[in-house]
């Protein structure tokens, strides 16, 4: 006659610890996911953020220079390429278009990240002369 193998405790606990494990690592799985986008957000809010100052800087210098690009392009560290101004800043690539319009100045600002477009504004300066 076959003797029956009674079941052990260390067998019921190694079960119980791999379940344990399994538990963990899926819950170091979603942390790990969390953190990962968390780290995406920040890097795209930075980018965002640094372009935002760039066109505040860039419109506050042109409208300080009366709407002259060139002036504009001397303190931004840009350049004027087919009457818009250009200035570039690490991945930062904003451009200033004037726009006509009766009795304020119109421009339009774009600022691009890696070819892509984060901001794009139409600024009217009433202390500009058109």
């Amino acid at each position: 006659m076959q003797e029956r193998m009674r079941p052990t405790r260390s067998g019921l606990f190694a079960i119980e610890l791999l379940i344990a494990v399994g538990v963990f690592v899926c819950c170091a799985v979603i942390c790990l996911g969390v953190f990962v986008r968390a780290e995406v957000m920040s890097t795209d809010n930075a980018a965002r953020e640094s372009a935002l100052v760039l066109a505040e800087n860039t419109v506050e210098c042109w409208k300080s220079t009366g709407g002259d690009l060139k002036e504009t392009a001397t303190l931004c560290g840009g350049a004027v390429e087919n009457g818009a101004l250009a200035v570039t800043d690490g991945a930062l690539a904003l451009s200033l278009t004037p726009r006509s319009s009766e009795g304020y100045a119109l421009a339009e600002v774009r600022v691009l990240y890696a070819g892509d477009e984060l901001l794009c504004w139409t600024v009217a300066a009433v202390e500009v002369a058109p």
